[in-house]
């Protein structure tokens, strides 16, 4: 992981959904509270020394209803990621299912080594915006933990199960990367690299945990039927929820 320290991250005065991110076109969102990242920076910098599981749901309560907007508008920050993924999902759908037609030209790549196919589909894929880093980042971690265990890529082993497991870890490193970027100096509280190392783990063991349950459902027994425009969809969905199941965190 190691995200933590390299960047400062927004600050109260930036729009709730930067320009590229605002793929429905319903702009900016409101003006942002004052002070908006203060609780949930607090609690996660009081969580990251003590390991106390209590202040990392204060966090992200925190984090989800002023840090955000809301569940209303926090969601729309994921536009940019989300539209990647769904083009994600098109290309490893049809890299199996119909690789001559696939979005990207990957057929020389059948027979090479797993992590060649992984760079090159994260190079075509990562688009020109203030979102690419984290986009970047989140698609390695995905392909690679999902992909893991293949020397060679080989395109017939893209199941639906595996599928299925790159869309919802796609979508919970994308979250995971932005709770990190807007924490800002949260991880520096940590005595140890030690206690920044574990502070880092549970927090995105959380974060998976709470995408798997509200993502799995809404793309079993419906991925062959999934679209980039319907994956986009159900990624955006996906995080409402969680925006909503945070929200309902006690502080």
């Amino acid at each position: 992981m190691g995200t933590s320290t390299s960047s400062r991250g927004p600050n109260s005065d930036s729009p709730l959904v930067p320009p590229w991110a605002d793929v429905d076109g319903k702009g900016p969102g409101p003006r942002p509270p004052p002070n908006r990242f203060r609780s949930f920076r607090t609690s996660l910098g009081k969580f990251v020394p003590s390991g106390d599981q209590k202040y990392l749901r204060r966090a992200l309560s925190g984090y989800a209803k002023s840090a955000t907007g809301g569940s209303g508008v926090g969601p729309r920050r994921f536009g940019a990621m989300s539209a990647t993924g769904g083009q994600l999902y098109d290309v490893l759908n049809q890299l199996r299912t119909d690789p001559d037609h696939a979005p990207i030209n990957l057929r020389g790549l059948a027979g090479r080594s797993t992590q060649e196919a992984i760079n090159a589909i994260v190079d075509a894929l990562v688009p020109e915006n203030g979102d690419a880093d984290r986009i970047r980042a989140a698609l390695n971690e995905a392909l690679s933990s999902c992909l893991e265990g293949e020397d060679e890529f080989d395109f017939d082993s893209i199941t639906d199960e595996i599928l299925l497991d790159v869309m919802v870890a796609y979508a919970a490193q994308c979250v995971f990367e932005q709770i990190v970027l807007d924490s800002d100096r949260a991880f520096s509280k940590a005595k140890t690299a030690k206690q920044a190392e574990d502070a880092e783990k549970a927090l995105l063991e959380l974060v998976r945990a709470v995408t798997e349950k509200h993502m799995r459902p809404l793309l079993e027994s419906h991925l062959q039927a999934m679209t980039a425009k319907k994956m986009q969809a159900a990624q955006l969905s996906a995080i409402r929820e969680v925006w909503r199941e945070w929200e309902g965190y006690q502080p």
